[in-house]
């Protein structure tokens, strides 16, 4: 019993500290030194640069690692929210690994990153602070995909004990509808969100993925509006000049109308379809063995909840995942909303609640 009551209360500390953040110090020993190392390895003709969070341990004991795929971003495993997580989980007894995507970095979707996170994988056994038989994965809005997709197969498949997905997506195209449209339908779910106007990510995501279009003379006509789009998204750009590839891909990105969205896909598809279902974890996922958390917000405008619903179901080889759907989170921000009295009752405390099982599970599948 005193046992149980010590994870229960070290899961709550976690949980305080995750949503409070340094208003909960005095509550989970935010004090403790965290020590960061940065290592490099070489595959191929890659190099992949990570960072390695740890608690000097002074007894020599391996503890479980938990590898953190950070999703789009500029600043890659450098986004300063990252990097508090991180140094969290350290302090609850994990022994972090965060490495630089660069494909994330440049809002692009491909198989480099999966190859990277394999070779971080395969790594760890030279760390000697580092259990190898309770290796976990943490992976974040599209930066999930590395992870599912490797996970479906070796050497990942073999290495990764549990995964924990927030925000995550597993059909790509059904992705696409919501992100482009705010449209969603599946699950007994349905619906739209307003798509955001600041923080619309669409022409990053054009420009970053342009390889997924046939390459063509004109290429650059459409690299130069992505990018004047990026800078102003109110920019008048012309594509009238581009290849039928290029002028059918554009018109998909820039659609907001959920009504067009599958006629502007199917004209879009033969140029496209192809890389979308290679990047879509659900073709793939009934060979994942690793047991699988699953967090998402009801209310997340960059991947829609029935993304993880469809995750949930898709997964027979493994455990039974552990899905919690909140109202309490936007997107993969971390903190809990409590705007107000009501906010508070209705989603805040809910969600903490909900949080702290979440904690306890992730606690659980690394035997923590």
């Amino acid at each position: 019993m005193r046992e149980r009551l010590r994870h229960a209360w070290r899961a709550a500390a976690f949980t305080l500290e995750l949503v409070a953040g340094d208003r909960a110090r005095w509550l989970t020993g935010a004090g403790t030194p965290v020590a960061v190392t940065r290592h490099v390895v070489t595959h191929l003709d890659r190099v992949v640069r990570y960072e390695c969070y740890a608690v000097p341990d002074r007894r020599g004991r391996r503890h479980p690692a938990i590898v953190v795929a950070h999703g789009f971003t500029h600043e890659g495993a450098a986004d300063p929210r990252l990097q508090a997580l991180c140094r969290r989980l350290a302090r609850a007894g994990f022994v972090v690994v965060a490495p630089e995507f660069d494909e994330m970095r440049q809002y692009r979707l491909g198989t480099g990153d999966q190859a990277d996170l394999e070779a971080v994988v395969a790594g760890l056994g030279a760390h000697p602070a580092i259990d190898t038989g309770r290796v976990g994965l943490m992976g974040f809005s599209f930066g999930s995909a590395p992870a599912l997709i490797g996970l479906a197969q070796p050497p990942l498949r073999d290495a990764v004990t549990f995964a924990v997905i927030f925000g995550g997506y597993f059909d790509l195209k059904r992705t696409f509808k919501y992100v482009l449209t705010g449209a969603y339908d599946g699950f007994g779910h349905h619906g739209r969100l307003p798509v955001p106007t600041v923080g619309d990510d669409r022409w990053k995501f054009l420009r970053g993925n342009l390889a997924m279009i046939p390459p063509s003379p004109t290429a650059h006509l459409l690299e130069d509006a992505a990018a004047r789009l990026v800078a102003d998204p109110a920019a008048a750009v012309d594509v009238r000049g581009c290849s039928d590839a290029e002028r059918a891909a554009f018109a998909l990105i820039e659609n907001r109308d959920p009504d067009r969205f599958d006629a502007l896909y199917a004209v879009a598809a033969p140029f496209v379809d192809t890389w979308v279902q290679r990047l879509s974890p659900v073709h793939t996922a009934h060979t994942i063995r690793a047991q699988l958390i699953l967090i998402h917000s009801y209310t997340d405008q960059k991947t829609p909840f029935i993304e993880s619903i469809a995750m949930s179901r898709g997964v027979p080889a493994a455990p039974p995942p552990s899905l919690t759907l909140l109202n309490a989170f936007a997107h993969v921000d971390l903190r809990l909303n409590w705007r107000s009295l009501p906010s508070l009752v209705r989603d805040g405390l809910p969600g903490l609640v909900a949080v702290w099982r979440i904690v306890m599970a992730v606690m659980r599948a690394a035997q923590l």
